[in-house]
């Protein structure tokens, strides 16, 4: 194929946009800027197959899944390290919220996730005599480490250029977009939540939201299972564990609060009984959406100008699926989006 694409953003949607564009001998060029920082670099990444709120599963997940745990299998093998960790997730329950799990799981093939209800010992530091749920198909991936191999590959490979990236640059000859030189049949912004600052795209339902995440060590507290009860505590090794997350949508900043880290220890002591340090405390800025769905598609008065972002908070377990949908799309002729992602939907 001889058509040249370019992709501005390297976190997690412009990574797996690339990779699957490698795979199918697509021609591109990355281009993104070391000094900016990206949600991706400090996230969590973890995936969560239920929405705990409504106990509903979430949205798309007997699709994503697999896709998800096929590409990141592959980049293990592509890349040689591990990025995947399974674990099932424990939920401390009230006998209200037991009895509701008890009903709900046998209804919409959740019995696929819910692998146990009631369980009396999930391991030492825990507070409370709970019953308890356990979600399964669930863990996390090591995202920061993934995205940084990722960069390395496709810096060997000739495919990314350490450049910040500035619209007015941008330019159009003929039936093709310009860049510093490089000819392209058309530019792919996966930007995160810098796309709100986009004069093609930054007119959308982009809302996007600051997170805060801790990293505490605890010798003791048991590392077999994630928690989850208003937060999460997710065990990443060596009594280490990260510890998150907060929700903000008015300091969109990248810096760390004393507000924030005051409410995560304080919700992190009302789960355990451990004494415990903390490490590292991380903020970004989430790229989420007004409807929490991607947005995937050309922009509708520039056909050389497109989008792939919104991934979210559930953005590693969607990022493989959509990032496949997204190099389809730029590929095949005529492949349709689904409504529910394409970027039409917000031009009615």
């Amino acid at each position: 194929m001889n058509k040249q694409f370019l992709i501005v953003g390297q976190g997690i949607a412009g990574s797996l946009l690339a990779y699957n564009m490698y795979k199918t001998g697509i021609n591109f060029k990355i281009i993104s800027s070391l000094e900016l920082r990206k949600a991706s670099d400090i996230a969590a990444g973890l995936f969560n197959p239920i929405v705990f709120k409504r106990l509903t599963k979430s949205w798309m997940v007997d699709d994503c899944l697999p896709v998800m745990f096929d590409t990141y299998r592959e980049l293990e093998k592509l890349l040689g390290h591990k990025f995947v960790y399974e674990k099932n997730i424990i939920k401390p329950l009230t006998e209200q919220e037991k009895q509701m799990w008890q009903e709900r799981r046998g209804e919409d093939n959740l019995a696929n996730y819910i692998a146990d209800i009631g369980i009396n010992n999930v391991g030492k530091g825990i507070k409370g005599e709970y019953s308890y749920g356990k979600i399964t198909n669930s863990g996390y991936v090591d995202v920061p480490k993934l995205l940084k191999k990722l960069r390395k590959f496709f810096k060997k490979e000739g495919l990314i250029i350490d450049s910040y990236f500035d619209y007015k640059d941008l330019g159009f000859i003929d039936d093709q977009i310009s860049w510093h030189g490089l000819m392209a049949q058309t530019i792919v912004f996966c930007e995160g939540y810098r796309a709100v600052d986009n004069p093609y795209f930054g007119d959308l339902g982009f809302r996007p939201t600051k997170g805060e995440l801790l990293e505490i060590y605890c010798e003791g507290l048991q590392e077999e299972y994630i928690l989850n009860k208003n937060m999460f505590v997710m065990p990443v090794g060596d009594h280490r564990f990260k510890v998150g997350a907060t929700y903000d949508w008015d300091k969109l900043n990248e810096e760390v609060t004393e507000e924030a880290k005051s409410n995560l220890l304080s919700k992190l002591e009302e789960l355990i009984d451990l004494p415990y340090k903390v490490l590292n405390q991380w903020a970004g800025v989430r790229p989420t959406v007004s409807d929490r769905r991607p947005i995937l598609g050309i922009h509708p008065l520039h056909e050389r100008i497109a989008i792939f972002n919104g991934l979210g908070t559930k953005g590693v377990m969607l990022a493989p699926y959509f990032a496949r949908e997204m190099s389809r799309f730029l590929s095949v002729s005529d492949y349709p989006l689904s409504e529910e992602i394409d970027i039409k939907r917000f031009l009615k």
